[in-house]
Parts: C-alpha cells; sequence; structure tokens
C-alpha cells in the first residue's frame, strides 16, 4: 500500500472514531448521572464497536497504538457486561411474573429477583469505578487526538482499492469463521458452537458497517446479520439462565437450611424455578428452530456468496 492510500484511509478511518467517540462519550455520561439502562448497553455495545474498528485497521493506525486502545477500551466493555446481564434477567423475570398468577409459582420467581436485584444494586459502583479508571488511561484524549491529525473531508474522498481489499481480507477471515462452526449448530444442544457462531457473527457485522459509507448494499445484508445475532443472543441468554438456576437452587436450598436449620421452606420457592425450567428449555427450541430456517433461506438465497462478490469488484462502486 503505497503513502497516499494510507494517508486516505487514515482519514476515512478517523472518521469512523469520530462519530463512535462521541456518542461512546454521550453514553457514558448519561451512565454515571442517570445510570440508564439502555446507556450502560450503547456503552458496552460502542466499546465493542470501537474495538473492531481499531482491529480491523490496526495497520493503518499502528500495531502498537492499536494494541494499548484496544486493551483500554476491552477492560471497560468487560466491567460493563455482567451488569448488563444482571438488567436483561431482571426485565425478564419483571416480564414472566406479570403472566404468572398462580400463587405457588409467584414465590420462587419472587426471590429470584430479589437475588438479582441484590446483586445488580452492588453493580452500580463498579460501573462508576470503571468509568473512572477509564477515563484516566486517556484512551479517548489520544483517539481524539489521531482524529484531529488525520481531517476527513467527505467532498473530497475518493476511496482507494487498498480500502475495497481490507474490507474483502475482514470478510472473508470472518465468514470463515463462521462456518467453521456451522456443521456443529443443527442442535440447539451444541452450546459451545452456537456461542461462537454468534459473536463471530457479530464481530462480521462490525466490520461490514464500516465499509457502509462506500458500499450503500451492504444494508440489507446488516440486517440479515442483526437478525442472526438475535437469535444467537437469545439461545445464549437461555443457556445461561438454565446454569444460572441450576445454581440458584443449589445456593438458595443451603441458605435456607442455614438459616430454618432444616430445608422445608425450600419446597415454597422450588415449583416457581422449574417452571422457569420449563419455559426456558422450550422457549430456546423455538428460538433454535427459527433461526435453522433463517440460516438455511439465506444460505440457499446465495447470501454469503452475494456478500462477497459486493467487495470483490475490480472496481470500488
Amino acid at each position: 500500500m503505497d503513502t497516499e492510500d494510507k494517508l486516505s484511509i487514515r482519514s476515512y478511518v478517523a472518521d469512523l472514531l469520530k462519530s463512535q467517540i462521541t456518542y461512546l462519550e454521550n453514553q457514558m455520561e448519561s451512565l454515571v448521572y442517570d445510570e440508564s439502562i439502555e446507556s450502560l448497553h450503547h456503552t458496552r455495545v460502542m466499546t465493542r464497536r470501537i474495538r473492531n474498528t481499531i482491529m480491523v485497521f490496526a495497520d493503518i493506525i499502528g500495531k502498537k497504538r492499536s494494541k494499548k486502545w484496544l486493551s483500554s477500551l476491552k477492560k471497560l466493555t468487560k466491567s460493563l457486561t455482567h451488569t448488563r446481564d444482571l438488567d436483561v434477567q431482571i426485565q425478564f423475570l419483571e416480564s414472566e411474573l406479570s403472566k404468572v398468577s398462580e400463587q405457588k409459582l409467584l414465590a420462587g420467581l419472587q426471590r429470584l429477583l430479589l437475588r438479582k436485584q441484590q446483586r445488580r444494586d452492588k453493580k452500580q459502583i463498579d460501573v462508576r469505578e470503571s468509568i473512572s479508571s477509564f477515563e484516566k488511561e486517556n484512551t479517548l484524549s489520544e483517539i481524539k487526538l489521531f482524529i484531529e491529525s488525520n481531517p476527513f473531508e467527505a467532498e473530497n474522498f475518493v476511496p482507494p482499492d487498498s480500502l475495497r481489499q481490507i474490507g474483502l481480507h475482514n470478510t472473508d477471515k470472518l465468514t470463515k469463521l463462521c462456518f467453521s462452526y456451522v456443521p456443529f449448530i443443527t442442535s440447539p444442544d451444541q452450546t459451545e458452537a452456537l456461542h461462537n457462531l454468534r459473536i463471530a457473527i457479530k464481530n462480521l457485522r462490525y466490520s461490514v458497517e464500516l465499509f457502509q459509507p462506500i458500499f450503500p448494499e451492504l444494508e440489507t445484508y446488516l440486517t440479515t446479520f442483526k437478525k442472526f445475532q438475535d437469535d444467537l443472543g437469545e439461545i445464549h441468554d437461555c443457556d445461561v439462565w438454565l446454569k444460572d438456576l441450576d445454581n440458584f437452587l443449589e445456593k438458595e436450598k443451603k441458605r435456607i437450611t442455614e438459616f430454618y436449620g432444616q430445608s422445608g421452606p425450600f419446597n415454597f420457592i422450588k415449583p416457581g424455578i422449574s417452571y422457569l425450567t420449563a419455559e426456558i428449555k422450550t422457549r430456546k427450541i423455538d428460538i433454535h428452530e427459527k433461526f435453522m430456517e433463517g440460516w438455511t433461506e439465506q444460505f440457499q438465497n446465495q447470501f454469503w456468496t452475494n456478500l462477497r462478490l459486493i467487495f470483490d469488484h475490480d472496481q470500488v462502486l
């Protein structure tokens, strides 16, 4: 890649980062002052998107600089993930409780919700500390300096062919990773393969998004990726729930036994958890069937071949 192309792509990357950083800062501010559930979600998602931008264009940004930024952002993403998971679970439980009228089921569901809310309350302090720690690392200041040093002029920008090649390379690499899991996803019990495919599709979607400004036709593909990601995310949520419910029953029985000296009161909690376990197992099977139908349909429609053809042209469209 010649110097002129590299400078041109660097300005394009700077423009991508500019909008991402602005959005991240707004969400972080809302998260600290309003403790907004949605802001936490959007903050975490944007840290992932920024990380993806840096990884795709690490050679353009600079390997040393990229490594430092990625490490800082990854810590922030990780620190917010468990809190976000609790928010999702609390919302789900509140929804389930609104549907249940049988008294024998309420005790277990209400106790489970209480435990989740107690853990979530403790996590809010961690969220503030994570944001504070991230800000002290000056990662955003360094990214802003990179942006200022590489001004983007949209009216004069002509995408070099080397930018298309970066898109093609990353699309091929991540598509191959997705398909490495495909032989193992036909059963809803293939927890690890489905989880890995979800992560691979998410990364592919974020990578493809980076090239949408020069390939507007990618919009329909991004919509399909979002659908795949949502379905696989719901399946993963079910797997997490099933594991959590087993752990909850074990811990709650021990807690009750220690408090009362016997486990009898545990029988008032168990029916609600058994009900929820059965509901989640059924839900997982239904979502998996829906996902496989969509996946098969898109495969038959040459989705993956057509995606590659968008990048694999002699000239940037």
